[in-house]
């Protein structure tokens, strides 16, 4: 019975932490413009504890002044922290709306979905050049399956080069 206890207090706890953690990266996602997005993405890259000049120069920011307001916002939205030397270190990664981290770098989700449709057209079309090679006959649906993949993967692409377009 104690245990069984425990069990659902941690587990409400872990949902609380998650819960959270959701909260503040929605939260995040609704105030951040797009220089506070860039300098966001720049101390993610960066890695390192940096200071507002470092800022400004890495993130293509006019002033130390616009760097250090972007850097007080996510100070605010509690994912970025000030150490004793008056650098910035990134809190924590999160997720921002539109995009998937891989590794450091960041991609709008459109284009991950673009290069999927590109990898299941190179797997349509490595089936479909034996069969043209060969004179073999090829089914009207599998002409319909790599003309949508075409279409899908061209439109995801655009869209997330024009995304990523925005972001800057």
């Amino acid at each position: 019975m104690i245990l069984n206890y425990w069990f659902v207090r941690q587990k409400r706890g872990l949902w609380s932490r998650c819960a959270s953690t959701v909260a503040k990266t929605k939260d995040a996602e609704d105030q951040l413009n797009v220089t506070a997005f860039n300098t966001y993405v720049y101390l993610v890259k960066a890695g390192k504890p940096v200071g507002p000049r470092e800022v400004m120069r890495g993130a293509n920011l006019t002033s130390p002044s616009v760097a250090y307001r972007n850097l007080q916002k996510l100070m605010d939205l509690g994912l970025v922290l000030k150490d004793e030397y008056s650098n910035y270190v990134v809190k924590e990664k999160v997720g921002l709306k539109g995009y998937v981290w891989l590794g450091k770098t960041i991609v709008p989700r459109f284009i991950v979905f673009g290069l999927i449709f590109l990898g299941m057209l190179i797997a349509e079309v490595v089936i479909l050049v034996p069969h043209l090679l060969l004179s073999a006959s090829v089914e009207g649906s599998f002409w319909l399956l790599t003309a949508t993949t075409i279409v899908a993967a061209a439109v995801f692409l655009i869209e997330g080069s024009r995304f990523k377009k925005n972001s800057k």
